[in-house]
């Protein structure tokens, strides 16, 4: 008979298959594509069977008992049952049921499985526009489907307002993206792809009448998950002992803390300006609008060379970070850049770095506007963090783990995940990459807008702050610019306990690599930073029972 830990790895993997099979969109990201020319199904018996299945394989899985497990057996095991638990919980708590609850959820779903494979170089672009074909033909039913299951009355009016826009968007995915790439990548394809483009820019028009019609005038659901649920995901995604009203104080108190150090900081560079001031100063010091691509290419390739060159942690073989322009249509989603991991079923292992560049029909002042976003002083922080060490790096490292639940931790780790980008951060300026004083005022920043989240992410969800009060925070404490705080508020709301992830992640970083390094004086740097890399994607709880045993 098989031991009790070879018994929950073969129906985790049992459950898996039928998951992946479900979710044919998060399937192409994690980089398994038999799937790519489908959708996946919300109608209501679909739903059904998809909860049945998940509470027996989850039942199946919590009966093991796992202290007979190996170390990692029992971690994966935890993984696992988390996991599937979130799952579950997304599918039946009245504040959560976003197919229900959140009519943009259909709208991301459908191009964001296009976009996936327009982007991801898995296949020659003939086979991945016919794919792609499938998909499009499949938007109709899905987003009917999206029409039956919405209830308005429980739709909140800002998330149906973002559905509006997410809806005004598709035409320039189908016409200035897909189309496009038809045409050059498989003309043979383009008759087959403009009649399903017609079919599919209907149904997203019958979609915004929906919208418009039935969900906005009824809209009056409230996007607050509650100190109860927020307190729930904080223990169960998490794995932390602090609760909403910790997590608040915590907030404050490195607010406070990073004003005051933006200050002093401040007082060192120039007393006779206003930390405001001299970050507004560092914006007028960009790249030219078409030197942009090759100032973030610069960036990237000095922020892997002084990780290599510093020994900060090894760089795994094979691994490779493409930098591309922004597609036009998301744009408006990605005002600056931004990443997107390799699949941890993908054999190249490429990340991909968008750039968005600056619209070339804007007016010079708006073309301004958008370079200051780009400014000489962020550009190293920015590289650091979505690359080298940051998010590629550790997304890679993790993606190598031997065990599926492994390098599916992702699910459950985001506390580690943007946490550690965000420690490479201050790390890589003590280490000297950022060597600048003005650069090191805008990571504070950084910091200071990441101390706000904490803040927004508990005052949302327990209905302290209105979204409104939210946005105004952002732009008169932070310096946001106040369409960036909209954009950020609004992503807050859909995401409770997310955003708190990048200052309380880095916190407790902080606090393992510490430990870490008492019960491992002789250890350098990277043998330091290489140990964290190879646990994979784990909360920081799990992560130091792997560490420490």
């Amino acid at each position: 008979m098989a031991s009790a830990e070879a018994q929950f790895y073969r129906r985790f993997e049992a459950w898996l298959e039928t998951f992946l099979e479900d979710n044919p969109v998060t399937a192409t990201f994690l980089g398994d594509h038999r799937f790519d020319h489908r959708l996946g199904t919300y109608a209501p018996e679909a739903v059904d069977a998809r909860v049945r299945g998940l509470k027996e394989a989850l039942e199946e899985i919590s009966r093991l008992d796992p202290a007979s497990f190996s170390l990692d057996g029992r971690i994966d095991h935890t993984v696992a049952t988390k996991m599937m638990k979130l799952l579950l919980l997304e599918y039946e708590h009245e504040r959560l049921q976003s197919y229900i609850r959140n009519p943009g959820f259909y709208l991301e779903e459908a191009m964001e499985g296009l976009f996936g494979l327009l982007v991801k170089e898995f296949a020659p672009l003939p086979e991945r526009l016919r794919s792609a074909l499938g998909r499009l033909r499949e938007i109709p039913r899905f987003l009917k489907e999206g029409i039956n299951n919405i209830v308005p009355e429980r739709v909140p009016p800002l998330w149906a307002e973002v559905a509006l826009e997410q809806a005004r968007m598709a035409p320039a995915f189908f016409y200035g993206l897909l189309l496009p790439a038809a045409r050059e990548g498989a003309p043979e394809l383009v008759p087959e792809i403009e009649r399903a483009v017609e079919e599919a820019s209907r149904a997203v028009d019958e979609y915004t009448s929906f919208l418009r019609s039935d969900v906005l005038p009824q809209a009056r659901g409230d996007f607050a998950a509650g100190t109860e649920l927020f307190n729930l995901l904080l223990r169960e995604k998490h794995l932390v002992e602090y609760d909403a009203e910790a997590l608040l104080r915590t907030g404050w108190e490195q607010f406070e803390l990073t004003r005051t150090r933006m200050e002093e900081l401040a007082r060192q560079i120039d007393p006779r300006k206003t930390v405001r001031e001299l970050l507004e100063e560092a914006k007028a010091d960009h790249p030219s609008e078409e030197g942009l691509m090759k100032a973030y290419q610069e960036a990237m390739k000095a922020a892997r060379d002084f990780v290599v060159e510093k020994g900060i942690a090894t760089i795994p073989e094979g691994e490779s970070l493409k930098i591309v322009e922004t597609p036009a249509y998301l744009w408006p989603l990605i005002p600056y850049a931004a990443y997107m991991s390799p699949g941890i079923f993908e054999e190249k292992q490429e990340g991909l770095f968008f750039v968005t560049p600056v619209d070339p029909n804007a007016s010079p002042e708006e073309k301004e506007q958008k370079l200051r976003g780009h400014n000489y002083a962020k550009l190293p922080i920015t590289a650091l963090h979505e690359a080298y060490p940051g998010h590629h790096l550790q997304l890679v490292w993790a993606n190598r783990q031997e065990s599926i639940p492994r390098r599916l931790g992702s699910f459950i780790a985001t506390l580690f995940i943007e946490g550690w980008a965000f420690y490479c951060e201050e790390m890589m300026e003590e280490m000297g990459f950022i060597d600048r004083p003005i650069q090191k005022l805008m990571r504070l920043a950084d910091q200071l807008w990441r101390a706000a989240r904490i803040i927004l992410d508990v005052a949302l969800h327990s209905g302290r702050m209105t979204v409104e009060e939210g946005v105004n925070f952002l732009v008169e404490k932070c310096g946001l610019e106040p369409a960036n705080a909209l954009a950020e508020v609004r992503r807050y709301t859909q995401s409770p306990t997310q955003p708190q992830s990048y200052l309380m992640g880095k916190l407790l970083i902080l606090e393992l690599i510490s430990d870490y390094r008492k019960a491992n004086p002789d250890l350098s740097l990277r043998e330091i930073h290489d140990s964290i890399l190879s646990c994979g994607s784990l909360p920081p709880a799990l992560m130091r029972q792997k560490l420490f045993g």
